[in-house]
C-alpha cells in the first residue's frame, strides 16, 4: 500500500475545498480549511485510496495546533507505508 505524497494530499484538499492557496504547515483552524472541507477530503481520499483507511476520526483530532503536514505524518506513522510517486491530480 502506498500513501500519496504530501503534495498530492494538499492538491486533493485544495480541490475539494476550492481554495487557491494553502500552506500545510499552518494550523488548520487558521488556514481557511473548515471541518466540512476536511470531511470532503476524507471522503475523497477514501475513494481514491481505499486501502489507506483514512476516516472521520481525523476531523475529531483537530485543535488549534494541528497542521495538515501533521495529519499526513500521522498517516505515515500509523500505516508505516511508502509514499507513492506524485501522480495524482485534482
Amino acid at each position: 500500500m502506498h500513501l500519496p505524497t504530501l503534495e498530492v494530499s494538499v492538491d486533493r484538499l485544495m480541490a475539494v475545498s476550492r481554495i487557491n492557496v494553502f500552506d500545510p504547515d499552518t494550523p488548520l483552524q487558521a488556514s481557511g480549511i473548515d471541518s466540512l472541507d476536511l470531511m470532503e477530503w476524507v471522503y475523497d481520499m477514501q475513494e481514491q485510496y481505499p486501502d489507506l483507511g483514512v476516516d472521520e476520526s481525523i476531523v475529531e483530532s483537530i485543535d488549534d495546533t494541528v497542521t495538515f503536514r501533521g495529519i499526513h505524518q500521522q498517516l505515515l506513522a500509523v500505516h508505516r507505508v511508502a509514499v507513492a510517486p506524485a501522480t495524482g491530480g485534482a
